[in-house]
């Protein structure tokens, strides 16, 4: 064997071998530059978006927006049932109501929401509503009231009481004899009854209370401590934390919601006056002639369902209606159930003698000099 031959073989072998390995390489790093040139590189695509498989036409009020529940529910509802929403808002209950009676309106609207029971204790207003026996309601607290014909479904509710700022009282009213006491003079926001369910709500709970004859004598008390008519409760709720007002009849699971959203705001307390509360309870319903009965079913079934009722608390500071529903400490609290009046109005009484309430109320409240 020739070792001059195999040697010049094995370096005849190595150089090819180099060769084809430095090719490789160049082949490598020109398809490299060819991807990463601007025309080579594949265009990213976004995720193509299916079209909506239904609708939801909703009627409600302004506070659904400004309090964090439409995006937190309505829209959360809406993304995860492939579900386009259309929501008009309005600033208070008359002009929701007027607006769903408008015949351009008729069969177009789907669900209307924020309708309380002061509002719905005559059947004319719920006259637009639709009954909805789809719902179940088996799992709504057994001393929430509900409608017999089903067309109103409850998910939110307080008992009223006197909520106080303990920085200006430390001492706070019992009893509504001593929230007439002149120490408490030009201190009290109250809610107008006329366009707002708290505030009507605290009109009917005087009249529970104090009778047809007596309700206008305790307004006529009260009228000195009067600070300021307030056209929703969080108007009211505001001038109570800065300390504007130091007293307002409201919501008794106000100081709850604080305790979880604004922790340093622990100096706003309620109390169940001695001579017992009333209960507020926010309802929904379907609209006679829903274009999308299916969806709006659904979505008063997700509306009531013990997840979403969560939101109830921490965006509407009021309590859930779903029995199930996880309370945290202070919410579990100030839902201890205290003695309402609710039942001692008739249907009948409130449709007769409403009219005349509110225009008593009215003139001896809304009458006063810088309200």
């Amino acid at each position: 064997m020739n070792t001059h031959c195999c040697k010049r073989c094995i370096n005849r072998a190595s150089s090819l071998k180099i060769f084809k390995s430095g090719n490789l390489l160049l082949v490598v790093f020109l398809a490299t530059l060819l991807l990463l040139a601007p025309g080579c590189q594949k265009q990213k695509t976004e995720p193509r978006k299916l079209p909506p498989l239904t609708r939801l036409n909703i009627f409600a009020l302004d506070e659904i927006r400004s309090s964090g529940f439409e995006k937190a529910v309505l829209h959360d509802f809406a993304a995860d049932n492939n579900t386009a929403l259309d929501i008009r808002l309005f600033p208070d209950l008359n002009s929701l109501l007027t607006a769903l009676n408008q015949k351009d309106n008729l069969g177009k609207v789907d669900v209307a929401l924020g309708f309380d029971s002061a509002f719905a204790f005559t059947d004319s207003l719920l006259d637009v509503f639709d009954p909805v026996p789809e719902v179940s309601l088996t799992e709504i607290s057994y001393d929430i009231p509900k409608d017999p014909q089903k067309r109103l479904v409850p998910y939110a509710y307080a008992n009223l009481g006197i909520l106080y700022n303990e920085k200006a009282i430390s001492q706070p009213p019992l009893s509504f004899g001593e929230l007439q006491d002149s120490r408490y003079y030009s201190r009290l926001a109250v809610c107008d009854p006329r366009a707002t369910g708290l505030g009507r709500s605290s009109l009917l709970w005087s009249v529970a209370l104090f009778g047809d004859d007596g309700f206008d004598q305790l307004w006529s008390s009260l009228r000195k401590n009067v600070r300021k008519v307030y056209g929703g409760p969080r108007d009211a709720l505001d001038a109570l934390r800065k300390g504007e007002c130091s007293l307002m009849l409201g919501y008794s699971s106000i100081p709850a919601w604080l305790a979880e959203v604004y922790p340093a705001e622990n100096h706003i307390k309620s109390v169940f006056p001695q001579e017992g509360s009333f209960q507020y309870v926010e309802s929904a319903g379907i609209c006679i002639g829903a274009p999308h009965r299916a969806t709006a079913i659904k979505f008063l079934n997700y509306l009531i369902s013990p997840d979403t009722q969560q939101f109830v608390m921490y965006k509407l500071a009021l309590l859930p209606v779903n029995g199930r529903t996880t309370l945290r400490h202070g919410f579990a609290s100030g839902a201890l159930n205290t003695y309402t009046h609710n039942r001692r109005l008739s249907k009948d009484l409130v449709s007769q003698r409403l009219s005349a309430w509110l225009e008593a109320w009215d003139r001896l409240i809304n009458s006063l000099p810088g309200i």
